[in-house]
């Protein structure tokens, strides 16, 4: 059987609605409606229990399970059309009649998330942070800012997991003194070595961990953070309009992940407080966490592309602060050019102080 696709009707006109993160409800892109989440609701449950007691003769269907591998199809409730979609899509839209939809049966039980953070930015704001971007790099080549043109921009929910614990941690570090004196025959340096001992508490609420293969961590890593103070309770109306994904890497997995931050900022938070030494290096770091718990959230992300000379490069930017970061191309002449320059300023500076030196003598 087909799975559903969820899709939320304009009251008003029967197109698609979709999430408006400018005002926080669903607008029509048709006839420029807008309803509160809350109106949508009451709607949705007034509809089901007038269908539910609706008095229609249901037919059983000969149906055959078909292995369709990693994809499946659903039907688009606007149009009718196959929606092929792969086993981790929970939103997507048609690509005949361009309205969105929710494959409900993907974000029920354990796929359901606890929380999701509403997209605060729109597609222009994110073409227009791209379009920034470019600003003021001067190795870029004039090419790609003059005839670029973005190929697609998705705006799509990245599943996360989010952990919650107390760490408790205890560092020891080798460190050294060194000071300088002399006498009238020789100059003395003296080195003093610590064994310096730390250790401390820590609360840390929502150690955010990508849970999907789909999307490379160094983007999702690098547009963080989140502000969480938005986070709502998950809602599927949120995702109307956008792409979704459920997880695909449970949270087993990626409790190495959320135990690597952790360690990590303990160790560097304490090694802040180990000061007046001329060398610190940490010896042994103990961290142990207690208290965890696991959240699953969807958390906002705009997901660029744009190709240049055959090559595609991607950009993501985080859906509610508006973080940009991309790999971005080089004029390798410009590179060139620039480096001799760099050189020819460098060799003229060095000529000046060997000619300053000698005239000093």
């Amino acid at each position: 059987m087909n799975p559903e696709a969820r899709e939320y009707k304009c009251p008003a006109c029967g197109a698609g609605l979709a999430f408006d993160p400018t005002t926080g409800d669903m607008g029509c892109a048709y006839c420029d409606s807008h309803f509160t989440l809350q109106q949508l609701a009451e709607l949705s449950a007034a509809e089901e229990e007038s269908a539910a007691t609706a008095n229609q003769i249901q037919w059983d269907t000969y149906e055959k399970t078909e292995e369709t591998g990693d994809y499946s199809a659903l039907i688009c409730p606007s149009c009718g059309a196959e929606i092929v979609a792969d086993s981790t899509t929970a939103a997507s839209e048609c690509v005949y009649c361009g309205n969105p939809a929710i494959i409900r049966q993907r974000l029920t039980g354990m796929f359901r998330p606890d929380w999701v953070l509403p997209f605060k930015t729109t597609k222009q704001q994110a073409v227009d942070a791209l379009k920034k971007l470019y600003q003021g790099k001067k190795l870029l080549p004039d090419a790609f800012t003059e005839g670029n043109r973005v190929e697609k921009v998705a705006g799509m929910y990245v599943p996360y997991w989010m952990y919650d614990c107390q760490s408790n941690a205890y560092m020891t570090y080798d460190a050294t003194k060194v000071s300088f004196f002399s006498d009238a025959q020789y100059n003395y340096t003296r080195t003093d070595k610590y064994v310096v001992a730390r250790g401390g508490t820590a609360q840390f609420n929502g150690i955010p961990v990508d849970g999907s293969t789909k999307l490379d961590n160094k983007y999702t890593e690098a547009i963080e953070p989140y502000d969480y103070s938005d986070l709502v309770e998950f809602r599927d109306m949120y995702l109307s309009g956008y792409l979704a994904d459920k997880y695909d890497v449970d949270s087993a997995e990626c409790n190495p992940r959320a135990d690597e931050r952790v360690r990590v900022t303990m160790t560097e938070e304490l090694q802040k407080t180990v000061q007046g030494y001329s060398s610190v290096t940490l010896r042994d770091a103990r961290v142990n966490n207690t208290n965890g718990k696991i959240h699953y959230a969807l958390m906002p992300v705009w997901m660029l592309n744009t190709r240049f000379e055959g090559q595609t490069y991607t950009f993501a930017m985080n859906g509610q602060t508006g973080k940009m970061i991309g790999d971005l191309p080089v004029d390798k002449k410009k590179a060139r050019k620039m480096f001799f320059k760099w050189a020819g300023i460098l060799s003229a500076a060095t000529s000046a102080l060997a000619i300053l030196a000698m005239l000093l003598r």
